[in-house]
């Protein structure tokens, strides 16, 4: 009888901070944030436990903050930027892939023709090991190529706007 420590199931498992992006266009201004890193825009965050080769659901919910630069935003008309970084996920697994992606505004499922995945940001030093998925993104580069993909108008919005996607980390 060989007796297993009761923290190896937890070694395999590492927790990741799942972290949406989003500005858009409003009566404050053509790129206003809406969610970031806290610094540029309130961070829209969760942190999700991924186990190897072990299914996990992601839900983020960004929110109409109501105002900006003192000015009402009644409606978000169109993404400027839209993307959700694992972050530094990449330094604990080898590969990563996301899929049944489904994004919601206000309640309703918006068409996206395709959602880009990987690690865009090599050549920076606080996004090489983040992992993204990358709905529209007008300064996108590194591969990708969202902003020739996919309709900014399609993520406008005026309560709010879910992504829901599955991770599966190896």
């Amino acid at each position: 009888i060989t007796a297993v420590p009761a923290n190896t199931a937890s070694a395999k498992s590492k927790k990741v901070t799942a972290r949406a992006y989003f500005a858009g266009d409003t009566k404050a201004g053509n790129c206003t944030w809406i969610a970031g890193d806290g610094k540029t825009a309130k961070a829209v965050t969760k942190t999700v436990t991924l186990s190897k080769g072990k299914k996990t659901t992601v839900t983020l919910t960004i929110k109409n903050p109501g105002k900006s630069n003192g000015k009402k935003i009644s409606k978000i008309k169109a993404a400027t930027v839209f993307t959700v970084d694992l972050v530094n996920v990449l330094s604990s697994y080898k590969k990563v892939k996301c899929s049944n992606i489904s994004v919601k505004a206000d309640g309703k499922a918006v068409k996206v023709k395709k959602v880009f995945q990987g690690s865009f940001e090599k050549n920076k030093a606080d996004s090489k090991n983040n992992w993204r998925l990358s709905f529209y993104n007008q300064y996108g580069n590194q591969g990708d190529n969202s902003a020739k993909t996919n309709k900014a108008k399609s993520f406008a919005f005026k309560k709010n706007l879910t992504v829901t996607f599955t991770v599966v980390a190896k």
